[in-house]
């Protein structure tokens, strides 16, 4: 029988705690989204869209797995999703915030938009850290 290579980067628990703190303001702010009509608004199909942000969802949480099993595609996988949510959420929802108009439901919808890009930053420089240190753990 044949056992996985088991690594305990110090990094990966960060990530784990960072990716699920991402979670808690990517599910509610993109179910705020469909609660709004914002897919339709812009022309995309809520079904497709609907689709990419389960396999993101799932994605992360394999990740998460993959962390737990001490592997560093599950870094990979964050560097990734950290560096996605930061970027698709800042480009989409910046303009609208900085325009000065009140935004959705104001104060709890700013923190979901502003959650996501801080949190994300920091899940990808958590990766990014756990992916660049690995040579010093490993050896």
């Amino acid at each position: 029988m044949t056992q996985l290579q088991r690594h305990t980067h110090p990094w990966f628990a960060r990530i784990v705690l960072l990716s699920l703190l991402l979670m808690f303001f990517a599910i509610p702010h993109t179910l705020e989204d469909f609660a709004l009509g914002e897919p339709a608004k812009a022309g995309v199909p809520i079904a497709a869209l609907a689709l990419v942000i389960a396999l993101l969802v799932a994605l992360q949480a394999l990740g998460i797995y993959w962390l737990g099993q001490g592997q560093y595609r599950g870094a990979v996988v964050h560097l990734v999703i950290g560096l996605f949510w930061p970027v698709a959420s800042g480009t989409a929802q910046l303009p609208t915030i900085l325009s000065g108009a009140p935004y959705r439901f104001g104060a709890i919808s700013l923190l979901y938009v502003g959650g996501m890009i801080v949190v994300g930053a920091l899940v990808f420089g958590a990766a990014l850290a756990a992916l660049v240190g690995k040579k010093t753990v490993d050896a």
